[in-house]
């Protein structure tokens, strides 16, 4: 009688886990979000840019809308500024068009040319890596640097770099460990949406080491000598060296310092156009930031908001010295305080720079800038 007894809990618990279990498990393993294949078009009529000639045929671009699997409420700001978002299941979380194309080993890649994030706001907030500063950036690499260039970069500008002008780069895809890092909202969804991620990126362009992409963080968020002892560990035969850089790596400078285990910090403000002209807003907010003991910033113009980034530098003024923070547009960055890598190339508005590595050395610079910014996405006042 006992034996029976427990044999039926037995039973019951067994189609409990089937029922329930299987409920919580199909819960835990759905990413917050899925990209769905929508529209392909030939490369001569992709409607948001003028595709340049690349080193690799681009065999289609398609597009992708990512889609929501959840009701998700987004907090932004800190303190009495903090902004609650509401996003809908089924809603749209983004858009990415991507380029196939095949490498010279004859794999399949696809690289990412123009994204909208629509996380923040409605309008969203696009990355254009086809925008006229970077196919003059792909020009000049493919047509002024030596074929066995060896060229560094964050991924994200990885397979585009590939794709369109034919050199090597360092690393070519993200890693398991800085997928396994990326931030995710809610904490419900955070292994499902990395696994995913891991799995579509390493389709799209592929995983690389862990080791190495975290040497390349390190060495954006090292002074420019421990950087270039990470450098010569990968150039052990003196191939010609470049750093490609634009302004995409401000979003992505938080992920590059987690990786690297640095001590870097990044602010973003949102600010409303303050008023009718770049110019005024520039000295407003130039004034502003120096109030504040800001040294070292980028503002981002767009038509209705200016987008601040600044380093935190107050209690560690040698944080700028971080060879990524040399590189990029900020005020105190333009290549000054460096002393082996040259300017080469610079997109009119500083949006795109390409440094070249001179192993004899270079006249340190000092530009004493103002400021630095640069027009964003939805034009300039």
């Amino acid at each position: 009688m006992v034996y029976k007894r427990l044999l039926g809990v037995a039973l019951f618990l067994a189609v409990a886990n089937v029922l329930f279990g299987t409920a919580v498990c199909m819960a835990r393993t759905e990413p917050l979000y899925e990209y769905v294949k929508v529209e392909e078009y030939s490369p001569d009529n992709f409607p948001l840019a003028l595709i340049p000639g690349s080193a690799f045929p681009i065999e289609t671009i398609i597009k992708y809308e990512k889609r929501l699997n959840a009701d998700i409420t987004i907090e932004m700001g800190e303190g009495e500024k903090k902004v609650r978002r509401q996003l809908q299941r089924g809603g749209l979380f983004g858009v990415e068009y991507r380029a196939r194309y095949r490498d010279k080993r004859g794999e399949p890649f696809e690289a990412l040319l123009y994204s909208i994030d629509y996380t923040e706001t409605d309008r969203g907030i696009k990355t254009n890596l086809v925008s006229s500063s970077w196919i003059n950036g792909y020009k000049y690499i493919r047509n002024n640097t030596e074929k066995d260039a060896l060229i560094i970069c964050w991924w994200t500008h990885s397979r585009q770099i590939e794709m369109f002008t034919g050199r090597e780069t360092l690393v070519l895809g993200p890693s398991m460990e800085l997928l396994d890092q990326m931030p995710v909202e809610g904490d419900r969804y955070k292994q499902a949406t990395r696994r995913y991620e891991q799995q579509r990126l390493r389709k799209k362009v592929g995983l690389d080491n862990n080791e190495k992409l975290k040497d390349v963080a390190r060495m954006f968020c090292s002074p420019e000598p421990k950087a270039l002892e990470i450098m010569q560990k990968y150039n052990p035969t003196g191939r010609p060296l470049y750093v490609v850089i634009g302004v995409e790596e401000f979003p992505d400078l938080e992920g590059i310092n987690r990786l690297a285990g640095g001590d870097l910090k990044i602010q973003k403000n949102y600010v409303q156009s303050i008023t009718t002209t770049i110019e005024k807003d520039m000295v407003l907010l130039t004034q502003w930031l120096k109030t504040k003991g800001r040294e070292s910033f980028y503002v981002q113009i767009f038509e209705e908001y200016d987008t601040l980034w600044y380093v935190d530098d107050r209690d560690e003024p040698s944080m700028q010295d971080a060879f990524l923070l040399r590189l990029l547009p900020l005020s105190t960055g333009h290549g000054q305080e460096i002393g082996y890598f040259k300017p080469v190339f610079q997109s009119p508005e500083a949006h795109v720079w390409v440094y070249r590595f001179m192993p004899e050395g270079i006249p340190v610079r000092r530009i004493g800038r103002e400021g630095a910014r640069h027009g964003g996405d939805f034009g300039t006042r």
